[in-house]
C-alpha cells in the first residue's frame, strides 16, 4: 500500500477541513457545512488521482450506508469526520460499514480503514476500548484501522 498515496489524502483532507470548516452552534448548519467539507476533499482526491478512487462507494446492495471514499488500487477506505462531536459513534460505524461491504462479496475487500477527524475527536479514540475495537477489526475482520487527526 503507498504510504504516500494516504498521506496525500491525509493531507487533502486536512487542508480541505481548515479552509472550510466552521464551527457553529445551529446543527443544521453543521450539517450542510460538514457534507460541503467531505465534498470537496472527495473532489480533490479525485482530482489528482482520478478514477483510482471512488466516493461514496456503496457499502452493498441494498444498503443505503456509503464509505465516503475508496482507494481501489490499494483497498483503503477514508472516512472523514469533520466534527469533533460524537467521533466514537462514527468510527465504530465506520468499522461496521467496512466489515459489512467486505462480507457482502464484493470483488474488492478493504484492507484498511483510515479514519480522519479533528485532534480532539481522534484523542477520544485512543482509550482501551477504541483499542480493543481495531484489534477486533483486524483479527476477526482482517481490517487495519488508522486514526489520523486533522
Amino acid at each position: 500500500m503507498s504510504t504516500r498515496t494516504q498521506n496525500d489524502v491525509v493531507n487533502l483532507a486536512s487542508k480541505k477541513h481548515r479552509q472550510y470548516w466552521k464551527i457553529g452552534s445551529d446543527v443544521s448548519e453543521q450539517t450542510k457545512s460538514a457534507q460541503f467539507v467531505c465534498g470537496e476533499w472527495q473532489k480533490a482526491v479525485k482530482n489528482k488521482f482520478g478514477e483510482r478512487f471512488s466516493k461514496e462507494h456503496s457499502v452493498g446492495d441494498g444498503f443505503k450506508e456509503k464509505i465516503d471514499l475508496i482507494d481501489l488500487q490499494d483497498a483503503v477506505a477514508y472516512e472523514l469526520k469533520v466534527s469533533k462531536n460524537n467521533t466514537h459513534f462514527e468510527f465504530y460505524r465506520n468499522i461496521f460499514k467496512v466489515a459489512v461491504h467486505n462480507k457482502c462479496g464484493h470483488c474488492l475487500k478493504i484492507k484498511k480503514l483510515v479514519f480522519i477527524t479533528p485532534k480532539e475527536g481522534a484523542d477520544r479514540l485512543f482509550t482501551v476500548y477504541g483499542n480493543e475495537v481495531r484489534a477486533l477489526a483486524e483479527e476477526r475482520h482482517f481490517i487495519e484501522v488508522e486514526i489520523y487527526d486533522i
